[in-house]
């Protein structure tokens, strides 16, 4: 069962608002496709840094561009860090990405849940 809070306000109408789409897709036999696009358009929307509990501004919400390329974080540069920067950038690498699973996860949960 999807916990009901997990997604407020504007995200969680996006999400919901998403749903005839993802359900013709399972029609069609292409839902993973269907859910990986609607997945790549939330975080355009809702980028991962932009904390839950925030409605992103009218102003960046205007500014979203489906169609263009997604940002890649580049991993930190030991290289060019000290020991500490390079354990800080690691950590908060690896938080994100935890971050970006557990919403993909809750999210894919939404679409596919019988409720």
């Amino acid at each position: 069962m999807v916990n009901p809070g997990a997604f407020h306000g504007s995200r969680k109408e996006f999400l919901l608002g998403e749903r005839p789409a993802y359900s013709i897709a399972v029609e069609g036999g292409y839902a993973a496709d269907a859910l990986a696009l609607i997945q790549r358009r939330y975080f355009k929307r809702y980028p991962i840094d932009l904390p839950h509990t925030v409605e992103p501004s009218s102003e960046f919400s205007a500014q979203v561009d489906d169609d263009a390329p997604d940002v890649e974080i580049p991993e930190p540069d030991q290289h060019s860090m000290t020991e500490e920067e390079f354990r800080t950038a690691l950590d908060r690498l690896v938080e994100r990405r935890k971050l970006v699973a557990y919403r993909k996860a809750v999210s894919r949960a939404l679409f596919t849940s019988k409720a």
